[in-house]
């Protein structure tokens, strides 16, 4: 299998793409990954599911924002509303290469990406389908569970001082997390992300329901309100907050049967 790595050219700096296949077919498939420490934890499943796609001759990249991964700069140089900017300098990239359609997978804020991008995503990139792994729909819960992260940490280290690390970041202060400097600018951009259930979704959307045995209420409003949502749900480990190794097939079996229904669906493939 061919595996490459490439640096393009985006906003605010060169961003690295993985590549999984080179079939040159005419549909690519577009990864998001998620960010911080569930960038690192679920890299390793994620790349599998690519490995996956190509093996059955879908070519597929996975996208690391600017500031994250092997991208050029700084966690903190970056900022939440600008990787909308990459994944457009990507999908640009993949057109020119010739690949005429992209289906785009999300993982947790990769599918956030998407949703608060819905219309200006699918008006600037040929979007033939969605699929969503575990998808954040509220960028203030995945704050919070970042500062708690900060919150358990100084607990651990036996400090007594009670912080309110929201306030201290929103007054300017920045702070170290988990090995990131979060700043003012992300957090008031990631808290300002959402995803309501009355969006009007611009393509076909396979919603992954990861680490459950059944479709959560909050996942039911969603799929209730749009009929271009598949929801389904998948028994695995929480492998974006668990510091193991995965083995996953599958989660990939699913998302090739997925892509594959999709080239189907739209007659780029025969049955």
């Amino acid at each position: 299998m061919s595996i490459q790595g490439h640096f393009i050219a985006s906003t605010k700096g060169r961003i690295f793409v993985s590549q999984f296949g080179n079939s040159k077919r005419d549909v690519a498939v577009l990864c998001l990954p998620s960010i911080v420490e569930e960038l690192n934890l679920s890299r390793a499943v994620l790349a599998k599911q690519c490995q996956a796609f190509a093996q059955h001759g879908l070519d597929s990249f996975i996208l690391d924002y600017f500031g994250t991964g092997d991208s050029e700069g700084e966690f903190e140089e970056s900022s939440f509303n600008s990787w909308f900017g990459d994944v457009v300098s990507v999908g640009e990239w993949l057109q020119s290469l010739g690949y005429q359609k992209l289906i785009v997978l999300g993982v947790r804020v990769g599918a956030l990406l998407l949703g608060v991008n819905q219309q200006k995503l699918h008006a600037q990139l040929p979007i033939l389908g969605q699929i969503f792994w575990k998808p954040i729909t509220s960028g203030k819960v995945f704050a919070s569970q970042l500062i708690r992260i900060k919150q358990a940490n100084q607990m651990m280290s036996n400090h007594s001082e009670k912080v309110n690390w929201r306030n201290e970041i929103l007054a300017g202060n920045d702070t170290e997390i988990a090995g990131y400097v979060i700043t003012k600018n992300f957090i008031e951009e990631i808290e300002a992300a959402v995803i309501s259930a009355a969006i009007e979704w611009q393509s076909p959307v396979n919603w992954l329901e990861l680490a459950t045995q059944k479709i959560t209420p909050a996942t039911r409003k969603f799929v209730e309100a749009s009929d271009v949502i598949t929801v389904h749900t998948v028994h695995t480990p929480a492998f974006w907050q668990v510091p193991e190794v995965f083995d996953l097939p599958e989660l990939s079996a699913l998302g090739v049967t997925i892509t594959h229904k999709l080239l189907v669906e739209y007659k780029w493939i025969g049955e």
